[in-house]
C-alpha cells in the first residue's frame, strides 16, 4: 500500500507540472534556435570568402586552365550533413573574371539544380568549384563574393591576379577564350593574332552550334584596320557566313605597291552572337584548315586556339 501510495502522489506532482507547461492548448518548449545568418546569433559571422585552390597572386602560369575553389572562411558554415540547415548550401556567390560585369548569385542549392559545368558546388566537401578553362596569354584578375540569404554581402572580397604565358610563336586565336554571357543575350568574340611577323594575309574558318548561338553580325573594328594598316596598305576581304550551318570564313589580305608586312598583336575580326539554346558551354571553334600567311606566302601560324562560351 505504500509503494502504491507513492506512485499516486508521484502522478499528481506530473499532471500539476503538466497543467502548469500546457498552456492554451499548447506545449511551451524553450528550444534554442541557431541562425547563423542573422548577425544577433552568438556564433554569427560576416560573409567572408576563403579561396583555397587558385593561381598565387601574381604568379605566371603555363597552362590555358586553371581552377578555383572556395567556401566561406568560418568552420561553422562548412558543409555538415548532420546539420538541420546546410548553410553551406544556402550561401550566394558571384565572380567575374577580366571585366566589371559579375556572373548571378548562385548558391549551392541553385548551382545542383542548374548543372552549369564550368560552375559547381560539391556536396561532398561543401566547396564551390569553377573551372576556367580556353585562357590566353594575358593578364587576368579574378574576383569572388558571397551574401547571406538575407543580403548582407561581404565588404572586402577576394581580389586574385595572375598572368598565363602557355605559349611561344604565332597564335591565332579566339579572344576572350572564355566568354561568360547570361542566358538569352548578346556578347562578341574575336579572332585575334598574336606576335606574328611580316603578316600579309589569313584564311579563316570558324565553327559554332547554331542551336545554342547566332551569329547576329562581323565587323573589322577600327582597332583591327589599325592593326592590319601598318604597313599603309589596303585591305581586301571575302567573306563567306553560312548561318544555317553555323561557319563563318573569311579571307583577308593587305594588298598594295611595295606593301610591307605586319608585325604585332591585334583582332582581326569581331563576331557577333545571340545565345539561343540551353543554359551551359559551347565551342566557337577555329577549324585546322585555317592559315596565316608572311610576306612570301610563308605560313607563319603555330598554334590555333578556340574558344568556350560559358552561359550562367
Amino acid at each position: 500500500m505504500r509503494n502504491r501510495a507513492g506512485d499516486i502522489i508521484k502522478i499528481i506532482i506530473l499532471s500539476g507540472f503538466l497543467l502548469v507547461v500546457y498552456s492554451c492548448g499548447q506545449l511551451e518548449v524553450d528550444i534554442e534556435v541557431v541562425n547563423l545568418f542573422d548577425p544577433a546569433d552568438g556564433d554569427y559571422s560576416s560573409p567572408e570568402t576563403e579561396v583555397l585552390d587558385w593561381p598565387a597572386a601574381g604568379l605566371t602560369i603555363d597552362s590555358t586552365s586553371a581552377v578555383f575553389t572556395w567556401r566561406h572562411s568560418d568552420p561553422n558554415y562548412y558543409y555538415d550533413p548532420t546539420h538541420e540547415v546546410d548553410y553551406a548550401e544556402r550561401i550566394f556567390y558571384r565572380y567575374r573574371l577580366n571585366t566589371s560585369i559579375w556572373s548571378p548569385w548562385y548558391s549551392g542549392e541553385e548551382l545542383l539544380q542548374q548543372d552549369l559545368g564550368f560552375w559547381t558546388f560539391d556536396t561532398l566537401t561543401g566547396l564551390h568549384v569553377l573551372q576556367l578553362d580556353y585562357l590566353e596569354d594575358i593578364n587576368y584578375n579574378f574576383e569572388v563574393m558571397s551574401k547571406y540569404p538575407t543580403n548582407i554581402r561581404e565588404d572586402e572580397w577576394p581580389n586574385i591576379s595572375f598572368m598565363v604565358d602557355a605559349f611561344e610563336g604565332v597564335e591565332l586565336l579566339i579572344s576572350p577564350g572564355q566568354v561568360f554571357a547570361d542566358s538569352g543575350t548578346v556578347f562578341y568574340v574575336n579572332a585575334k593574332l598574336i606576335d606574328v611577323t611580316d603578316f600579309m594575309g589569313i584564311h579563316l574558318d570558324v565553327s559554332y552550334d547554331n542551336s545554342f548561338m547566332q551569329l547576329q553580325d562581323y565587323a573589322l573594328e577600327s582597332d583591327s584596320t589599325d592593326f592590319l594598316l601598318q604597313s599603309a596598305g589596303h585591305l581586301i576581304n571575302f567573306i563567306e557566313n553560312d548561318t544555317e550551318n553555323g561557319r563563318f570564313q573569311l579571307d583577308l589580305g593587305v594588298a598594295g605597291g611595295a606593301v610591307t608586312g605586319v608585325s604585332g598583336t591585334g583582332n582581326i575580326v569581331r563576331l557577333i552572337f545571340e545565345h539561343t539554346g540551353s543554359r551551359g558551354q559551347s565551342v566557337i571553334s577555329i577549324s585546322s584548315e585555317s592559315m596565316v600567311r608572311d610576306v612570301y606566302n610563308n605560313s607563319v601560324i603555330e598554334h590555333i586556339f578556340s574558344g568556350v562560351v560559358s552561359i550562367w
